[in-house]
């Protein structure tokens, strides 16, 4: 079993249409990215995860704004120019030096990339990367909205 985030993004929804349902999986997506603490293992796997010193369960490393902005930002700018197929499958070895940078084996840029990178494999046509497009920007906007929620917590 994969310790990765385990829902991917449906082809239906980039290759046909956008619905409630995946509107209500990038609200879940997004907040897991940017949500600090959460570990997204089955019991199995949590009993051969990592501890500090004092016996605490290691916790994933959310995906960062700088992260998921320098992403978001190649994909506007690609949407800008228009869709180009040899264009946007590059996006998938952008994604993978951002894990590679990653020090955390277990940073949730790895969910990250474990999902949009079978879908940017996917889109074929124009409609599908508009469809990805808008699946992406409501991945940043429940982020955006997770993060800020995190914040608020933490002054509390």
């Amino acid at each position: 079993m994969s310790k990765y985030w385990k829902k991917p993004i449906k082809e239906e929804w980039y290759k046909n249409a956008i619905t409630n349902e995946t509107v209500k999986w990038a609200e879940e997506f997004g907040t897991h990215l940017a949500k600090k603490g959460d570990i997204a293992y089955s019991d199995n796997e949590l009993k051969q995860k990592k501890t500090d010193r004092k016996g605490n369960l290691i916790k994933r490393t959310i995906l960062t704004t700088s992260q998921l902005r320098k992403f978001f930002g190649e994909v506007k700018r690609q949407q800008a120019q228009g869709f180009n197929k040899s264009e946007f499958v590059l996006l998938k070895p952008k994604l993978a030096y951002a894990v590679g940078r990653a020090k955390d084996e277990d940073a949730k840029v790895h969910d990250f990339y474990h999902v949009l990178a079978p879908v940017i494999m996917g889109v074929e046509t124009e409609k599908e990367f508009k469809n990805f497009i808008k699946i992406f920007e409501a991945i940043v906007a429940y982020h955006k909205a997770a993060e800020e929620s995190n914040l608020i917590t933490e002054n509390i």
